[in-house]
């Protein structure tokens, strides 16, 4: 494998929704099916299961409707240049610089990105988990070497 020059960017597509977006939301919806199983074979409350299934299915609706909000929403891109820093692109709008948070982590195979872009006033964070089922598995070992010259960085 050829590595890139030192002066070469590096572009990163981030997903509107990733794997562990969706394993979260399959995760909520197994437990509260199996809540509303184990209360109506403990205790026989049919209102009480209800009532459990009627939370759960909430919070995943409430989860489903931010998944297909956030398709709805421009692309973004993240770009490392090569003096280290980081730029946010988003279709549609001007690049803004973004520094990463402490939240950022390699795990494993996998990076999980804290992003605030200085552009933000709010102080919202762009936070996603990137495996290799979101994005190409060269790819996430290019950015567990982009990443640290950018910030900090905790490995695991």
């Amino acid at each position: 494998m050829r590595s890139l020059p030192a002066s070469a960017n590096s572009s990163l597509e981030l997903p509107p929704v990733t794997a562990a977006d969706l394993a979260a939301g399959a995760i909520v919806a197994v437990a509260t099916a199996f809540l509303a199983w184990a209360v109506v074979r403990s205790v026989g409350s049919m209102t009480a299961a209800l009532l459990l299934l009627l939370a759960g299915s909430s919070i995943v609706a409430i989860q489903v409707r931010s998944w297909m909000r956030a398709t709805r929403q421009p692309v973004r891109r993240l770009v490392a240049c090569a003096d280290g820093s980081l730029w946010l692109h988003t279709a549609g709008q001007a690049p803004c610089r973004a520094t990463l948070g402490v939240g950022t982590r390699l795990l494993g195979p996998s990076v999980f990105l804290d992003l605030l872009a200085d552009s933000n006033l709010a102080g919202k964070r762009f936070r996603t988990w990137l495996t290799p089922l979101d994005v190409p598995r060269l790819a996430i070992r290019r950015w567990s070497v982009v990443l640290p010259r950018s910030g900090r960085v905790t490995g695991s």
